[in-house]
This record gives structure tokens, sequence and C-alpha cells, in this order.
């Protein structure tokens, strides 16, 4: 089963988000029961979420905006998980060493304009598709 943990924000949103997040872990990867995902949800300056792969390709942190609409909130954690998903079909490669990126079997220049890159555009497309099959399933309202 997956380990799932959810911190900071209002309750709501922790219950949404937690739901949401093992949502959208059975959609993405379906057969997997290992993952590790610790989701805080705080006050972010310059984006609506972060995904970050920590020691191994099983273990996530999110960090999602708090604050926001239930769509955006619901929305940005699909987006967040589908990089999840990258990052554990080792789809989305990121280097310690040097910084650099690769996207599938292709090392990503520093210079490509964020909504260019492959795994943005991928988690872009999936996001409002997946935050509405995720309402209906969950039945949350808006």
């Amino acid at each position: 089963m997956n380990d799932i943990e959810v911190y900071g924000g209002k309750a709501k949103e922790r219950e949404i988000a937690e739901a949401a997040v093992y949502w959208c872990a059975k959609k993405l990867l379906p057969r997997v029961r290992t993952l590790s995902i610790e989701v805080r949800i705080k006050k972010l300056k310059s984006a609506m979420g972060y995904c970050l792969n920590t020691d191994n390709h099983k273990t996530f942190e999110l960090e999602i905006n708090k604050g926001m609409s239930l769509f955006d909130l619901i929305s940005t954690i699909c987006h967040e998980m589908v990089h999840v998903k990258q990052y554990y079909r080792r789809e989305l490669k990121q280097f310690e060493a040097d910084g650099k990126v690769m996207w599938k079997t292709k090392i990503i220049n520093d210079n490509v304009a964020y909504t260019d890159l492959p795994w943005e555009k991928e988690a872009f497309k999936k996001e409002c598709g997946l935050a509405i099959e995720c309402f209906k399933e969950l039945n949350v309202s808006f």
C-alpha cells in the first residue's frame, strides 16, 4: 500500500489532497504499491506546486500552494502526480552531480523555456482531464 502523508494547510485541504494523491497514484501507476509521498501544503511564492524525487524513484515530496480554489488544488496535485509517474517510470531523471535533466533518452538543454519542457508539456496536457475525472470519482463539489 502506498504511504501518503499530508501536512500543513487547512483540514479540508489536507483531506482533499490525501484523497486526490491516492486517486492519482491509482490512476497513473495502478500496479504500484510502494510509493512514499509526503505532501506539504504551504504558501508558495512563485509556483502552484513542486515535485521533488528524493533518494530513489519511489520517494517523493510534493509542495502545494495553500489557499487555492478547490479546482486549482486538485488540478495542481494532478499535475505534480504526473511528475511522480514520470520519475517513477524513469522517464524523467535529474542528475545531482551536474544538474542535468534527462527526458526519456535525451539530455535537455538549460535554455529550454519552462512551458517547452517535455515533462511539463505532458503534465499540463493531462492535469485538467485528470482533475475533472478525480472530482467525479471522489464526488467532490465545487
